[in-house]
């Protein structure tokens, strides 16, 4: 970790970290880990026989966030031949 003064007079600390993919996917229950984070020291504040993993991460896929016909079709409340009971 890297102390440091930022221009608002806050001291901040920073960690120097990478990320890898794996050479082969870790398969654990459900999960499937496809990289690592490694914290990344500067060569030499480098300890021999030192690991420096710090987690494994996984890829996830994001959901759509527009709705699909069926999404609205399903959704409650849902009558397209029904004219609303508005006042205006």
């Amino acid at each position: 970790m890297k102390r440091v003064m930022c221009k608002d007079g806050k001291e901040r600390a920073f960690l120097n970290i990478a990320i890898f993919a794996k050479k082969q996917p870790q398969t654990f229950g459900d999960r499937t880990y496809t990289h690592f984070v490694s914290c990344a020291p500067k060569a030499e504040e480098r300890e021999e026989g030192v690991n420096y993993i710090m987690g494994d991460l996984e890829t996830r896929v994001s959901k759509p966030k527009t709705p699909t016909t069926d999404t609205v079709a399903n959704a409650p409340g849902y009558a397209p031949n029904e004219k609303p009971d508005l006042p205006f």
